[in-house]
């Protein structure tokens, strides 16, 4: 007997532990940061993202320091710039430059290309 009525089971491909790991540091460091700096940081990024063709976190620092915000959690960034690549302002590219700030020691940095800018 066919039950073409009962739905399939769902196929879904193991996440890599490597990948649940990075996720569930990127999901602790995004509650343990500053509510308001979140929110800044989502409409810096989305400033950068409207007026230049590609952004990093380098821009997302200096527009805090500007601003004088800061937060304990500094890998907050990484869910930051998830969340407006997921908002379609931002995609990821494969090219990194160098940090300028000394606490990452001139470790590089992803560059992200805007999905919001136009040219004048």
């Amino acid at each position: 007997m066919i039950y073409s009525h009962l739905p399939l089971p769902l196929l879904s491909t193991p996440v890599p532990e490597g990948e649940q790991r990075k996720q569930n540091g990127m999901d602790r460091a995004q509650l343990n940061a500053n509510q308001e700096w979140k929110e800044t940081a989502l409409k810096i990024i989305r400033h950068y993202a409207k007026h230049c063709e590609y952004i990093s976190v380098n821009d997302l620092w200096a527009g805090m320091d500007t601003l004088g915000l800061s937060t304990h959690e500094n890998r907050a960034s990484g869910p930051i710039f998830k969340k407006a690549a997921t908002l379609g302002w931002i995609e990821k590219t494969n090219t990194t430059i160098k940090t300028t700030r000394a606490q990452r020691n001139s470790g590089d940095v992803r560059l992200w290309r805007s999905l919001l800018f136009t040219s004048a």
